[in-house]
């Protein structure tokens, strides 16, 4: 090996399949599960019949949808990833973009995949769709980078799990109202994301992400989580939730307090991966019981 060739290393090769299973993994499958859930409640709750088109929307909000939102934020996080123990594997995402071209690309054009589906929906389903894609590119990447601002960043991620719910309600013509109980377990989707910068808080702090955990502290930003996570509990006796909703709307604050009080033990990244995988289930289970009504 000669002097300039140890200077100038030839870049390094990727197999399509690694790319392949590199931006699989960025896009969270976890995440499809959890749209696609989403939206198909959305639309049973509706009573909207399926078409052409909310089969073709539902198929883009999956894979294509979730490399657009997860991308975008791997590539603005990439700094703080390297260092962030939940990163890495198909629950999280990986640990920073794959050097590759396309992975640099795949994030819009899983956008765009979406996009194009936006001129052939009812107008209000179309400008909720772009107003979702909006705040997937605004909540990551500068200059806006929501997630910085604390409680904003959790308000948009609540914004986009209900508004993908709505989405489905409205991609035909429905004749039923959207329920309050839409709306109102949003407290508990903010208080989720905050609980989820307690468990980056290091990371977030080496990278100098300005997250509530990283402003305040920890403890601090648990505390907000809880208390957001209460207020939607406390409405369980005057609204119609459905059983699992109801059940993960006690289950949620339950956790964070254990938290709190047996911190050592049952560390913050367990407590976010109960909370996570009993959220998924619900939303598993709502949407198998709606498609069976159907």
């Amino acid at each position: 090996m000669t002097l300039d060739s140890r200077a100038c290393p030839k870049p390094r090769r990727f197999a399509i399949s690694h790319v392949i299973m590199g931006l699989a993994r960025t896009s969270r499958p976890l995440g499809w599960i959890a749209a696609l859930a989403l939206y198909r409640i959305g639309m049973a709750y509706g009573a909207v019949q399926d078409s052409t088109v909310t089969l073709l929307l539902s198929i883009v909000i999956t894979f294509p949808f979730c490399l657009y939102l997860f991308g975008l934020n791997d590539l603005a996080d990439q700094d703080s990833d390297a260092d962030n123990p939940r990163k890495g594997n198909w629950i999280h995402g990986a640990s920073s973009p794959i050097p590759h071209t396309l992975s640099r690309w795949a994030p819009w054009i899983g956008g765009a995949m979406v996009a194009s589906i936006i001129p052939w929906l009812p107008l209000a389903a179309a400008l909720l769709l772009s107003g979702i894609l909006f705040l997937s590119w605004a909540y990551s990447s500068p200059p806006i980078r929501l997630k910085e601002i604390p409680i904003v960043d959790g308000l948009v991620t609540a914004s986009i799990m209900i508004g993908l719910l709505c989405l489905g309600h409205l991609s035909g013509p429905s004749s039923l109202p959207l329920a309050t109980e839409t709306f109102t377990v949003a407290p508990t989707l903010v208080g989720l994301h905050i609980f989820a910068s307690v468990v980056d808080v290091d990371a977030d702090k080496t990278a100098g992400h300005r997250t509530l955990a990283v402003r305040t502290s920890p403890r601090f930003a648990g505390i907000v989580a809880l208390a957001l996570s209460l207020v939607s509990t406390s409405t369980i006796p005057w609204l119609d939730y459905s059983p699992p909703i109801t059940a993960y709307l006690i289950l949620q604050p339950i956790v964070f307090v254990v938290w709190m009080l047996f911190g050592r033990r049952f560390t913050g990244h367990r407590a976010i991966s109960l909370v996570g995988l009993a959220g998924l289930l619900t939303l598993l289970y709502l949407a198998l019981v709606y498609v069976r009504q159907r």
